[in-house]
């Protein structure tokens, strides 16, 4: 912490020099821990377009979107290509802000790059569910809720908290998750019409990659190398950012879903065949293309 904890904003020079990718990644595809590797790799904050209060301790970039930070996190679902217009420098891109005046602040940002992490759409479906749960309750009130799912989700962290058994709807949860495996499906749609515009560059990650102890520090690599920075991050500096980010407000505890009979799980979620299927059928011809198969070995 003493060597590469430390994090800034770029200075005006600096700003000047740096151009920030869109960090484009599909919610549920592990993009708040990203940022914090982001953030310990480069010893530059992260920012988004969004202005999620509870990322704020950790990641104090958030909401910023401009030439201050390292990347600016968005998602698909809210910001696709169809949102991207010529600024009038060059090559470069800046956010339509007549087609989503709520992203209004981010009208000084400017870019040509992106970085699109990918992961298992059962996993990110299920971890996306579990946040949305959470949000929906803990910022929106959530009148179909018990009074102990109540109390429990509040008291949990909104991006790594777990979901119990008795709070889980099995209808509204197969609603949500056929609405997202067609988002996950399209998403690649607007990727491929970013990555064909000339000017742009696109880096494709597998989220798996990051989590595997042989792959995670090639991976993380990869992505630093993408940003074009001079100097370049040390190996140390990564490997230090690997254990800095590893924090409990955003990584969820797989062992409570294995381990505690009250939690619900993604292999209970998901324990019906039949609905791992009509999922499949929606994403599987691209999932296949990244290597991914049905959740649980099923044959669709």
């Amino acid at each position: 912490m003493r060597r590469h904890g430390y994090r800034r904003f770029w200075n005006r020079a600096q700003r000047a020099r740096h151009l920030p990718p869109v960090l484009w990644t599909f919610p549920g595809a592990g993009n708040t821990w990203l940022r914090m590797l982001l953030d310990f790799s480069t010893g530059v904050y992260t920012g988004s377009i969004y202005g999620d209060m509870s990322l704020l301790p950790l990641l104090p970039g958030e909401g910023r979107c401009d030439q201050s930070v390292i990347a600016v996190k968005a998602h698909p679902i809210h910001i696709d290509s169809f949102d991207f217009v010529r600024a009038a420098q060059g090559h470069l891109f800046q956010l339509n802000i007549t087609r989503k005046p709520q992203y209004l602040k981010c009208s000084s940002f400017r870019f040509n790059s992106a970085i699109a992490v990918v992961r298992n759409p059962y996993d990110a479906i299920w971890a996306e569910y579990k946040r949305y749960t959470n949000w929906k309750e803990v910022f929106v009130g959530d009148a179909s809720q018990n009074e102990d799912c109540k109390k429990e989700l509040r008291r949990q962290s909104l991006h790594s908290g777990a979901l119990l058994r008795s709070c889980f709807s099995t209808p509204h949860f197969r609603q949500k998750a056929r609405y997202l495996a067609r988002t996950w499906k399209h998403m690649w749609f607007h990727y491929g019409r970013f990555e064909g515009t000339p000017g742009t560059r696109l880096l494709h990650i597998r989220y798996e990659d990051l989590l595997n102890a042989r792959t995670r520090l090639l991976t993380l690599r990869k992505i630093v190398d993408f940003l074009r920075l001079s100097p370049a991050p040390s190996d140390e500096a990564l490997s230090c950012a690997l254990r800095l980010a590893d924090n409990p407000h955003i990584h969820r505890d797989k062992r409570l879903e294995r381990d505690n009979q009250l939690i619900m799980s993604a292999k209970h979620a998901y324990a019906n065949e039949s609905f791992v299927c009509q999922l499949w059928q929606l994403v599987g011809r691209t999932a296949a293309r990244s290597g991914y198969a049905p959740f649980g070995g099923v044959q669709c």
